[in-house]
């Protein structure tokens, strides 16, 4: 089944939570421990509108099987000195995934990017999650450096990596 990458629109709210919740509940690499996130739908919504609404961020949902299956998160600033730079979060379905949906995800946020006058993009991942290492590194990221301890799963500390992409 193909998939359809597109802005999130506020008619999305209630199956954005859903998707949200069951990513983070079933990954071990998201800051959320399963059960944590937990929004309201009018917080969710806030939420969402200020996406919806701001030129220094968006986000972008995977659709598959008419339903939201992947999401990728695009913050900047507008503080001079770092308006060029994009910080960015994503993450697909368990069941979705090794289908092209995060280099999709990915192609959407460097064509967003690219029109948004944006030269880095930054992402952090952690070290010991492989799939996601290497969509990033078939993006042409590059691991800048480490953050020591910056995970805490069931008991143990894990590193991430800080990974860049300079846009040309």
């Amino acid at each position: 089944m193909a998939h359809i990458i597109r802005r999130v629109s506020i008619k999305d709210v209630e199956n954005f939570i859903s998707m949200l919740a069951n990513i983070y509940d079933e990954s071990p690499y998201m800051f959320y421990t399963p059960g944590e996130y937990d929004p309201s739908v009018t917080s969710a919504s806030k939420q969402l509108e200020e996406y919806i609404t701001s030129p220094h961020k968006v986000i972008f949902v995977a659709e598959s099987d008419e339903q939201l299956v992947g999401f990728a998160f695009v913050n900047t600033t507008p503080f001079q000195r770092i308006k060029h730079v994009a910080k960015i979060d994503l993450g697909v379905k368990k069941l979705y995934q090794h289908r092209g949906i995060g280099q999709a995800l990915l192609d959407a946020i460097m064509a967003w990017c690219l029109n948004n006058q944006i030269h880095r993009i930054e992402a952090n991942v952690p070290l010991n999650n492989q799939p996601a290492l290497e969509l990033f590194k078939s993006a042409d990221f590059q691991i800048e450096g480490v953050l020591k301890d910056k995970l805490f799963i069931d008991g143990k500390y894990y590193d991430d990596y800080m990974m860049a992409k300079i846009l040309n």
